[in-house]
């Protein structure tokens, strides 16, 4: 992102984490200082400072960059709102992990000089399009997980089996609790919890990881971006058909003789970051790595 204009920022807070208000206070007090920003805020984040606010996607309309405090929720939340908007969005965590956001709630004020001078590396990320085939003949056509889309049993007892194709090709049929289907975005998400790899964020893959899978030597796999995931749920006596989930958004239920085509939307998400961010780093910090120590 260039130097030298005007920036209009558009301010999205989670009220509902501690030291959102502060987070927000600290921001609105520095564009004071500063003429060639110009804040926006979200209907909710306006609120608290008594200010008028937009829907998040009339937000992302009038701004060049969107501003979002909270933790990886709220920033999937925004870009859903948002999507297919090519607005970069740039994250503070306020929440617990926060491996999207670009800073801590502690490390806000080292974003200023860089937002002053309009100087952030933008991270095209991979989002995943999804079409929800129902039984009754109807298409239902969500645009946006950029993390994960998953499929989980509904029953504590009983397994599900999934059947998953890439292409023409048919990969297996799983035995599991559930599968994930992930975008680089989210290997570090639901995915690694579930024994799934770690991706580069500008991967150009698509991860497939089975939750507790009967048969061990089913392990993740990495796909490529050029053919669609087609996955079905076998029928099985008893056995009630599976949720949906799309970055955490209930989608329904998976039933026999339905089916979902997942691929890669055509149009990126728009993550923004300091200039000298480093993903790997990242991961060292979040994941406590430390080399041959132990």
């Amino acid at each position: 992102m260039a130097a030298g204009k005007t920036l209009n920022i558009g301010i999205v807070v989670n009220r509902s984490k501690p030291g959102a208000k502060e987070v927000l206070a600290q921001i609105v007090d520095f564009s004071k200082s500063h003429p060639n920003l110009h804040l926006r805020f979200e209907k909710r984040t306006g609120a608290l400072i008594h200010q008028p606010g937009l829907s998040e996607s009339e937000l992302a309309k009038k701004s060049d960059l969107l501003l979002v405090a909270g933790g990886d929720g709220s920033l999937l939340d925004v870009v859903e709102a948002i999507f297919p908007s090519q607005v970069p969005i740039l994250g503070v965590n306020i929440g617990s992990l926060g491996f999207l956001t670009a800073v801590s709630e502690t490390e806000v004020e080292t974003i200023f000089p860089y937002l002053a001078e309009n100087d952030l590396r933008l991270s095209p990320r991979l989002v995943l399009e999804t079409i929800f085939h129902h039984v009754n003949g109807r298409n239902q056509n969500i645009p946006c997980a950029l993390n994960d889309v998953v499929i989980s049993r509904t029953n504590v007892s009983r397994l599900v089996r999934v059947r998953v194709e890439v292409g023409d090709y048919l990969v297996t049929e799983y035995v599991c609790d559930g599968l994930i289907v992930s975008t680089p975005t989210g290997s570090t998400a639901y995915s690694l919890a579930a024994g799934g790899p770690i991706l580069s964020p500008d991967a150009d893959s698509i991860l497939l990881t089975p939750i507790c899978p009967h048969t061990l030597t089913n392990r993740a796999l990495v796909v490529g971006t050029d053919q669609s995931i087609r996955i079905r749920v076998i029928r099985q006596p008893g056995v009630p058909a599976p949720t949906v989930q799309f970055d955490g958004r209930p989608g329904g239920n998976l039933r026999t003789h339905e089916w979902l085509e997942i691929k890669p939307a055509k149009t990126k998400a728009q993550l923004a970051y300091l200039p000298h961010s480093d993903f790997y780093r990242v991961l060292r910090q979040k994941l406590k790595w430390s080399g041959a120590s132990v």
